[in-house]
């Protein structure tokens, strides 16, 4: 990137009372994890990453057309369909999904929540170029419309670095970031459409979640400021203790009007036959879900390639929202087993480093690189079961010299060197539409950034290796 001298200076002379400062901050904030029980301090990086002003507006632009055709295209029960079923053969997740979406795509008095994370990098050819930061686009790397974690914690990385920059860099602007207040809105918006005084705001969590304190951020706004009660539970928890009657789900003597789930989102959550049987009466009672069937099925990776093919996008979108959306995607490839499956994977034995094999699941920690990627494809040929990974192109996002602020639990803050590292731009958004299928909130929240060593392939704030972060405009 550009010479900046106020960043190095500041990236020089940080020292122990800065990582102290940060810790003590963020902690007072309730910018925490929770590590085997114990809060700490979420790990974050000393300085915001710059981007693009000019490419983050026009990312920003994509979003409201992006969210209507994942809505549009849901509906879409041939499309979902065609796009799933090939996989069922080797994805048994990927098949009751089907499942469920067949028994319940009809379905009347469906009131649509949507709280989204779309996860971008800022693709460009040099990235140790002087001028990387401005020369290149945003490319997906994926959606994510279940368990869009770090909403809460995300704002309080904001603040600190704020509160940095108006000090030290005064004059160096943040993209506004408003991203808890559009979400609660939309939650208050759902409830109002569900018209049921008292109905409750239903976590659902798994044993270990360690965003406790991400969620209480919601949990806090949404009853100091509306009086909406919140519960938090685990998914066997709701098992044992839900009841239904009337096609109204009630537990601990609340009716529940929107099932949020932070869990449930790969096969292994679902550890019996029972498990499956109450996600669908989940889905089939009157509450809202967040996320309902149709969006947890168009989650899957496979449609992300999907959208690619000729007039996918252009069947739900005008021609102007086409190609925003279009702009925005980078390229991917189906491996199903035949001629174009292996044309796709021949991209990958001529240019190892410039594709990344990623299988149709979520969390951190499951895509393949280079030489791991190119022996699994060999090992995957002509087998069903290649028909579960995409291959996408690998993006190249700047190189940007910052240093990172890592907490444990019950431990000083230890504040790293000085190194480069790359960004993921996430951006959070919500979207709420009545059982007609009127559109009431399509929105873009705001930013968040996670920010790893730019020598790792992986980095992930679940597995340890990423950082929290935030934006600031580059020069």
């Amino acid at each position: 990137m550009r010479p900046d001298e106020g960043r190095d200076r500041i990236l020089n002379a940080a020292d122990q009372t800065t990582a102290d400062f940060y810790q003590r901050f963020l902690c007072n904030k309730g910018g925490c994890f929770l590590t085997k029980g114990i809060p700490r301090a979420i790990n974050v990086t000393l300085l915001p990453t710059p981007v693009s002003e000019t490419a983050y507006n026009h990312l920003v632009s994509a979003q409201g057309p992006l969210n209507t055709l994942i809505e549009l295209s849901s509906r879409d029960v041939e499309f979902v369909t065609s796009t799933i079923e090939p996989s069922t053969k080797v994805d048994y997740f990927a098949k009751r999904l089907l499942q469920i979406y067949k028994q319940c795509v009809n379905d009347a008095d469906q009131i649509t929540l949507g709280m989204y994370r779309h996860d971008y990098m800022f693709h460009t050819s040099n990235p140790l170029g002087h001028d990387a930061v401005h020369n290149g686009e945003f490319k997906m790397v994926e959606a994510n419309l279940m368990s869009a974690a770090l909403l809460g914690t995300g704002t309080h990385v904001m603040e600190l670095h704020n509160q940095v920059l108006g000090r030290e860099l005064p004059g160096r602007r943040q993209p506004f970031k408003k991203t808890l207040a559009p979400m609660i809105g939309g939650v208050v918006a759902a409830l109002k459409l569900y018209n049921r005084p008292g109905s409750v705001f239903l976590f659902l969590v798994a044993p270990d979640d360690f965003n406790w304190f991400d969620q209480q951020k919601m949990i806090d706004l949404l009853w100091d400021q509306y009086g909406i009660q919140s519960l938090k539970m685990t998914y066997e928890e709701f098992m044992v203790e839900g009841e239904l009657r009337e096609n109204r789900y009630y537990v601990r003597g609340k009716e529940v009007g929107i099932f949020y789930f932070r869990s449930m989102f790969n096969v292994e959550h679902f550890k019996t036959e029972t498990h499956w049987e109450m996600r669908l009466k989940i889905e089939q009672s009157l509450a809202v879900k967040v996320p309902n069937i149709r969006h947890q099925c168009i989650n899957l990776k496979l449609f992300q390639q999907a959208y690619l093919n000729k007039g996918i996008v252009e069947r739900y979108l005008s021609g102007e929202d086409s190609r925003l959306v279009r702009s925005i995607f980078a390229e991917l490839h189906q491996l199903a087993p035949g001629p174009d499956g292996d044309r796709a994977a021949q991209l990958a034995y001529d240019d190892p480093k410039g594709w990344v094999l990623k299988p149709s699941r979520e969390g951190g920690g499951n895509n393949i690189w280079e030489g791991e990627m190119v022996d699994k494809l060999r090992e995957l040929h002509g087998s069903e079961e290649r028909e579960v990974f995409v291959l996408m192109q690998r993006l190249n996002p700047p190189h940007v010299p910052n240093r990172f602020i890592r907490c444990g639990p019950n431990e000083k803050a230890k504040l790293s060197e000085v190194f480069d590292t790359t960004g993921e731009l996430g951006l959070f958004c919500v979207y709420v539409a009545d059982s007609q299928h009127k559109v009431l909130v399509n929105e873009v929240a705001g930013p968040l950034i996670r920010t790893k060593p730019a020598a790792n392939n992986e980095g992930g704030i679940a597995i340890g290796i990423g950082v929290m972060d935030s934006a600031v405009f580059a020069d």
